[in-house]
């Protein structure tokens, strides 16, 4: 059973990262080349609500699948109890705090920039504000998607550290 819920948590791993290099990838830059405000606003609007229920399920899943790992035999009390004892206690703190900061990450991106570009993307479309404004907005939260991103893959690389060799060990 181990081994089943490891490779569950790895592919709910890939399911939340992949999509999110391919909207940072090929998906946001597609949609600079629809002219119409309203039509690219829509396809935006599908293309981050879809994401947003998969990224959601895969993070419930990984927390669940991560818990499931931590209470299993496998690691036992004596060792969930002095986890800072071993080696992994380190990189296992580290990718909890870095996964509760890519939480809170994704929904100030959400909260914060996916509202202001609506607004904004509503005001060009009405002509009360100048398409460089929003053009702006979008460039922030891009660079903030960036960040996003380059966390959600350190966060992969903690867990792969967390299998290696010298993660088992006493200090």
């Amino acid at each position: 059973m181990d081994t089943f819920v490891i490779g569950i948590h790895v592919l709910l791993a890939a399911i939340f990262v992949g999509p999110q290099v391919l909207l940072f990838y090929a998906v946001i830059p597609s949609t600079w080349l629809i002219t119409d405000e309203r039509l690219r606003r829509q396809v935006t609007g599908v293309v981050t609500q879809r994401f947003g229920m998969l990224a959601g399920a895969s993070i419930v899943g990984l927390i669940i699948t991560g818990m499931y790992q931590l209470n299993s035999a496998r690691v036992g009390p004596e060792i969930r109890d002095n986890m800072m004892s071993y080696g992994f206690g380190a990189i296992f703190l580290a990718k909890m705090v870095a996964l509760l900061s890519l939480i809170v990450l994704i929904g100030v991106h959400g909260m914060v920039f996916g509202r202001r570009i609506r607004a904004a993307s509503e005001a060009v479309e009405r002509g009360d504000l100048d398409p460089s404004e929003l053009e702006a907005a979008r460039r922030a939260s891009l660079l903030f998607s960036t960040l996003i991103l380059l966390l959600s893959v350190a966060i992969l690389f903690l867990g792969v550290a967390l299998t290696g060799e010298g993660a088992r060990e006493l200090r």
